[in-house]
């Protein structure tokens, strides 16, 4: 397979941070982060990753992988719980970027499909084609022509779920987008990633620092109470501790990190969010 370029400072490249943190991160420690895709697509990849290694031998980006990889294993136990009652499920990926969660999570039997802008899903068509099980389909999410082409069964079931997403929209549109999707799949689940304004504001200040300047302001101070007033369809919501709550911080890991960790969590700084729609 020839080598996908990827051009420094592009939009392509954001894709390549997570990546990156994940294939570290399962290298690292292969006994508690178990990512079986991010190191295969990284070979794929024309990339100086050099910068990045550099980075990773260093606090912050040491945190910043292991972020990364906190954040897919939490998800990834979220596909599992799921697909114990729906083993025949779909899962979705939104905003996909170049994340194999749900791959990590194959059961042999659930099916995939994997949603984001056109550019990007043509990078993936690429590097991690559609198969049989496993759709890859342009779209942008607020555009919700999609639900109708990700090939949901409601008698299967679906587990949605969005890592780094949210935090590029707007409220109102984050809103929008759950009700809807509550209405169109009953009985599915929707994991991910949140924070709350303080937690917001420093990733917005990290993202500045890597010459990304987004004006969105999707938080959640509160988020069950929050997420519960938007919806009637909405059966059950949790707040869970994305850093701490799927998997115990190792001594390996560092103090700083093992202090930061339960802080994030306990404060809404880092959380995975998990809406359960009402089934019809």
């Amino acid at each position: 397979m020839e080598k996908i370029k990827i051009e420094k400072n592009s939009v392509q490249e954001t894709l390549v941070l997570p990546l990156y943190g994940k294939a570290w991160a399962s290298q690292k420690y292969p006994d508690i982060f178990k990512d079986r895709d991010a190191q295969k697509i990284m070979n794929n990849i024309d990339y100086d990753f050099s910068a990045m290694e550099k980075a990773a031998r260093g606090l912050k980006g040491k945190i910043a992988s292991l972020a990364a990889a906190t954040r897919q294993a939490a998800l990834v136990w979220e596909i599992n719980d799921y697909l114990k009652d729906h083993p025949k499920a779909l899962v979705v990926n939104l905003g996909c970027g170049l994340d194999t969660a749900g791959h990590q999570a194959d059961n042999g039997k659930c099916r995939f499909a994997n949603v984001d802008f056109p550019n990007v899903i043509e990078l993936r068509e690429k590097l991690l084609p559609s198969t049989e099980r496993e759709k890859n389909i342009p779209s942008d999410l607020n555009d919700h022509s999609w639900f109708e082409k990700i090939g949901f069964i409601k008698e299967d079931g679906a587990v949605f779920i969005a890592s780094g997403v949210f935090l590029y929209f707007k409220k109102d549109d984050v809103k929008k987008l759950f009700c809807a999707m509550a209405e169109r799949f009953p009985g599915a689940r929707l994991a991910f990633d949140g924070q709350n304004e303080a937690g917001k504001n420093l990733d917005l200040k990290a993202l500045q620092t890597s010459g990304i300047d987004i004006s969105t302001n999707f938080y959640l101070n509160h988020p069950e109470e929050e997420l519960k007033s938007w919806s009637t369809k909405f059966a059950r919501v949790q707040w869970k501790k994305m850093s701490t709550g799927y998997i115990r911080p190792d001594k390996r890991f560092g103090l700083l990190y093992r202090l930061m960790a339960p802080y994030a969590d306990n404060t809404g700084m880092s959380q995975l969010d998990v809406i359960d729609f009402q089934k019809d």
